[in-house]
């Protein structure tokens, strides 16, 4: 019998792009803005100055209200952990514990902040690779659940405890292969056994009250069934910490939701994603739910859901507001702005195509024509660039613009290159009120110490 083989093909190996699930590229894609949008925002750029981020706090609220309607279950308790590093505004933080929000954190500043708003270390998880030993003291010591991510924490948390007079509350962090990019630099790995070592660690030590798993499936995740895999990779592992005297309580399945935000084609799903309604989230709880009811009993019955959420809840209550300083026609013909506001205020424009919409008080006259432009920020590099040939009406020096969805990340990765960055208000009930003042030169160089040897007799620094 003569086998007919097939000629040898060499195969394609291909890096996916930063924070790609799966790669669609499509370019020269020419989107519509939106309506134009209805504020005083005249008023407000003349009181406040532009750029101007808007929080709005009837959104915020309602966002919140949201989620925690979504993920509600009779047989589960759920709590909501909001991620302070998604957006550390005070005044957000303190809005959403209002609502009912704890407190997720992943460094000491952060923990600070928290009990500075007076967020007591029972509700606080204390997340991420770098703890240092006086901050898990401090945390253990007022009752934070630290979930332990290497084996070098857990050893400073053996020794520790020691000093305690209540145990220690911990859970462990998890990595494991769920059908998408493995995030391995966190936690301990479940295929090699790291993590059932940490367990039978933990179980060692009487003064460690264990809590459960924690891990964190990805960033912006559009596929719910991902969800339910780390779940029932979990709950196999809550298995394995019974068998060795262990008694979990909790799941804490991190964060990762999306927002309403718009994701540029090569990280968005083939055709797009549509999360324009207030129930995107229901089918992410049922895949968690589902899990979770079928081995109740793993986790004395009633277990308990722990949830990380950043974007779902803060994106889509923040504007920038912006001004055009600038128009130009570009090579090949086409038409831009530049706008006072740039990527540095606005870093998630790698991977989102923001909304931007021009504003009802805009001086330019031909608003029925839509064109296609490029919209530049301000700072002296090329890629400095807010959105390329997006529909806009025509537009002059001095009109308005919003960045729509900028609460998520925005002000937490923003930075001072060339330009201090601008005020941020909270607008509510109460009108509009300052929330962090626009930074000047002083803050900018407010850490710098210039050397007595450097100075001459007309240096002012």
């Amino acid at each position: 019998m003569t086998i007919a083989l097939k000629p040898y093909h060499r195969p394609i190996i291909e890096v996916l792009p930063f924070l790609a699930l799966e790669k669609h590229q499509l370019h020269n894609i020419t989107v519509a803005a939106d309506e134009p949008l209805t504020l005083d925002t005249v008023g407000l750029l003349q009181k406040f100055g532009s750029p101007l981020y808007v929080v709005s706090e009837q959104r915020l609220r309602q966002d919140f209200k949201n989620f925690k309607r979504s993920f509600s279950d009779e047989h589960v308790k759920t709590k909501v952990a909001y991620s302070i590093k998604t957006n550390y505004l005070p005044a957000v933080c303190a809005i959403l514990r209002q609502e009912g929000a704890q407190a997720e954190v992943v460094s000491g500043m952060e923990y600070e902040l928290a009990r500075t708003l007076g967020i007591p270390g029972k509700d606080i998880i204390f997340n991420g690779p770098h703890k240092t030993q006086s901050e898990l003291k401090l945390a253990l010591s007022e009752g934070a659940l630290v979930n332990i991510d290497n084996f070098n924490e857990l050893e400073h948390i053996d020794r520790i405890s020691e000093e305690l007079i209540t145990p220690a509350r911990v859970a462990i962090r998890v990595n494991f292969r769920y059908g998408t990019n493995p995030w391995t630099k966190f936690g301990f790995n479940n295929e090699n056994g790291e993590s059932l070592n940490a367990l039978k660690k933990i179980a060692r030590n009487k003064k460690l009250q264990f809590e459960g798993f924690h891990c964190h499936v990805g960033t912006f995740v559009l596929v719910h069934e991902l969800y339910a895999n780390a779940v029932e990779k979990l709950i196999e592992l809550a298995k394995q910490a019974r068998e060795i005297g262990l008694n979990p309580t909790s799941i804490d399945i991190g964060g990762g939701f999306p927002s309403a935000n718009t994701l540029r084609p090569e990280y968005d799903l083939p055709g797009g994603s549509q999360r324009a309604n207030n129930d995107y989230l229901l089918p992410y709880a049922e895949h968690i739910f589902g899990q979770l009811r079928k081995h109740s009993e793993l986790f004395g019955n009633n277990p308990t859901l722990i949830l990380e959420p950043g974007r779902a809840i803060v994106d889509a209550s923040t504007q920038l507001l912006s001004t055009v300083i600038a128009k130009k026609e570009i090579v090949g013909g086409r038409n831009a702005v530049i706008i006072d506001a740039g990527v540095n205020l606005v870093p998630t424009v790698c991977y989102y195509n923001h909304q931007i919409k021009t504003v009802a008080a805009t001086k330019s006259e031909e608003r029925g024509l839509l064109k296609p432009v490029d919209i530049f920020g301000p700072l002296c590099m090329q890629s400095d660039r807010l959105r390329e040939q997006i529909l806009m009406p025509a537009l002059n020096v001095g009109d308005h613009l919003s960045i729509g969805n900028v609460g998520a990340y925005c002000h937490t990765q923003s930075n001072q290159f060339i330009q201090p960055r601008p005020a941020t208000i909270l607008l509510g009930e109460h009108g509009p009120e300052l929330i962090r003042r626009a930074e000047t030169y002083k803050d900018i160089f407010a850490l710098d110490l210039l050397p007595g040897r450097l100075r001459d007799d007309k240096c002012q620094f």
